[in-house]
């Protein structure tokens, strides 16, 4: 009979732990962006490629890359199609592997920061079950118009440092590696932005689905790179960018953004807040006006006061019912 009990509870434990070990054998899938450092000139051409990665091999990609096309134009992908802002990304890897890298080409338009951004991504193995739907995010920065000079030098060393490039120190920010702005265009950054503040929360009603963050480098020869969507689901959201100078040196930043859940409001979170602490900073002004040095001593006395009050009473109705006894006996 011990036996059969062992058995049993073998098979039991054998039966719990194996839809564990499925669970965990599933992939996950990632996606990068690549983009060029350095801001590009009007008209020049540059390349943007995308790496996707996962634990197991890769069958197949579908995504969809949007960009700014008021900035950057599309030219040309083998595994892109589309213009005007949207291209199709479908492709996959021309051997098993567990990455594949995709290369677009465009052409700068006018001065500023391109965002480029994947969305609807979708990451199949070879036997099409879905191994994960990454997102991406990255911005390239387009300088003015190309001028050929012969000051104009590629180098991998560090570069001087002049006025076109960098931004002179001001109130003890750095000239380079950090973040000289940081705007959101829904909500309010929490704490106000500085430079060397790197947590951020920002909170926005239920209605607002999507939040775009800008950020502004100490100089154009800093590198910075986007995480995260800007599309927000209800809860919070992590968003964070990185600064990278010409040493290698990174800045990271994050900015948390909490959506309200539907039928809540931030204001009315807020007015909420702001009801309880006013309550209880004037129960706690109530209580410290009217305190009384003989408040403990009340405390103590009151509960003897009314046993004493019960059995008083109780006396009282013992006397009456014995005083009534005896004038009955009189008369007797």
């Amino acid at each position: 009979m011990k036996k059969l009990r062992n058995i049993f509870a073998i098979t039991l434990c054998m039966l719990i732990t194996l839809p564990i070990t499925v669970i965990n054998v599933f992939a996950t899938g990632e996606a990068f962006f690549y983009v060029p450092k350095n801001p590009v000139m009007i008209g020049q051409e540059f390349a943007v490629s995308i790496t996707f990665s996962a634990d197991s091999n890769i069958g197949s990609v579908q995504a969809t890359l949007t960009y700014d096309d008021s900035a950057v134009e599309f030219v040309s992908g083998d595994n892109a199609s589309g213009g005007g802002g949207v291209l199709t990304v479908n492709g996959f890897p021309e051997e098993m592997s567990a990455e594949v890298t995709f290369e677009f080409s465009f052409r700068a338009l006018a001065q500023g920061e391109a965002a480029f951004e994947l969305t609807n991504c979708a990451v199949y193995s070879p036997e099409s079950d879905l191994i994960g739907s990454p997102t991406a995010y990255a911005k390239v920065t387009v300088g003015g118009d190309k001028v050929e000079t012969t000051t104009e030098v590629t180098t991998t060393s560090k570069p001087e440092e002049t006025t076109e490039n960098t931004k002179k120190p001001s109130d003890g920010i750095p000239d380079k590696g950090v973040l000289t702005a940081l705007t959101v265009d829904k909500g309010e950054l929490t704490p106000a932005f500085a430079y060397n503040v790197y947590d951020y929360k920002v909170y926005v009603d239920n209605s607002v689905d999507n939040v775009e963050i800008e950020g502004t480098t100490a100089s154009l020869s800093d590198y910075i790179w986007y995480t995260g969507t800007s599309e927000c689901a209800v809860g919070e959201n992590v968003r964070t960018i990185t600064v990278t100078d010409v040493d290698g040196n990174e800045t990271t930043y994050t900015v948390t953004i909490i959506r309200a859940a539907d039928g809540e409001t931030v204001q009315t979170e807020t007015k909420d807040e702001e009801s309880k602490i006013k309550k209880s900073d004037s129960s706690s002004l109530g209580s410290s006006k009217n305190e009384d040095p003989m408040d403990p001593y009340k405390k103590l006395l009151n509960p003897a006061l009314a046993i004493v009050l019960v059995v008083l009473v109780i006396a009282l109705f013992v006397v009456i019912i014995w005083i009534k006894g005896k004038v009955k006996g009189g008369k007797s």
